[in-house]
């Protein structure tokens, strides 16, 4: 596995913060690094392997990378990665205690990866491009502004991702709807009901779905059931048809089809290739 060093990123060792772009990012092989990033995609879509679970990635989606985690990116399409990288939440000059505002221990699985709502990730890019124009400047009153414009972003993320309950709009609710189905993908999904749940109404949930994955929801929960089962192909020993029924699907040439259509190969296939 391959380890990424902020020495080959940091203009120098003296800064705490600096943006990566990956316009596009390519298939990139498991990795991990000695720092760590706040991952952000603007446009096109993928899969990130985030220790060995697969995400789906579409525009807006936002993960946060320790540097104890290893990753990969599989399947891109046109996908334009924003990093941001920083030494280590203790590293910093001007403020203290950033790790308020980062992913908690105790519930860090279910706020790695969220959803940004098109509202706020356009001023999360914009807090990124004041970020970027900064001087690569060891400078104190340079490094103190791109540590403060730092700050910024975090509680801009924050406040979305980690607080929902402070917007109640339909955007957090679509949020929260996404989140239920990374752990839900293999449920027999009514989206009627899915849509009381969340308090959405049925056309909204549709809509704001598509508009924040590309995708139908049937289509993007699919999407979630076979990228699971991609996952099961890859490390267990379960045959073809019990990783069909694991993964939410009722019929194993149904599966096979879908299968088949989104990866361009059949899951024997697939599993064969991967021994």
């Amino acid at each position: 596995m391959t380890l990424l060093r902020g020495d080959d990123y940091f203009a120098a060792p003296e800064l705490t913060v600096t943006v990566e772009r990956r316009l596009p990012q390519d298939v990139f092989p498991e990795h991990y690094h000695d720092f760590h990033e706040i991952m952000l995609v603007e446009s096109g879509s993928g899969v990130h392997i985030f220790n060995d679970n697969p995400y789906t990635l579409t525009a807006g989606t936002v993960c946060f990378v320790r540097a104890s985690d290893h990753h990969l990116f599989e399947n891109v399409d046109n996908l334009r990665l924003t990093n941001v990288l920083f030494r280590s939440p203790k590293a910093f000059r001007f403020i203290q205690d950033v790790g308020h505002f980062l992913p908690q221990e105790h519930h860090y699985q279910s706020q790695i990866h969220w959803q940004l709502s098109p509202c706020v990730l356009q001023q999360v890019l914009s807090c990124i491009t004041q970020l970027e124009a900064l001087p690569d400047s060891v400078e104190m009153e340079h490094i103190a502004t791109r540590e403060s414009l730092f700050l910024q972003l975090l509680i801009l993320l924050y406040q979305d991702c980690f607080q929902p309950q402070l917007r109640d709009t339909s955007e957090n609710r679509v949020n929260q709807l996404l989140q239920w189905l990374q752990s839900h993908y293999s449920e027999d999904v009514n989206w009627t009901e899915a849509a009381e749940r969340f308090s959405l109404a049925l056309r909204t949930l549709h809509r704001q779905m598509k508009h924040y994955t590309g995708m139908t929801p049937q289509r993007y929960l699919n999407r979630l059931r076979l990228l699971e089962a991609r996952r099961r192909l890859h490390h267990s020993d379960q045959s073809i048809t019990d990783i069909a029924y694991a993964c939410g699907f009722s019929d194993s040439n149904h599966f096979s089809t879908q299968f088949r259509r989104e990866f361009s190969v059949s899951p024997k296939l697939m599993r064969d290739q991967m021994r």
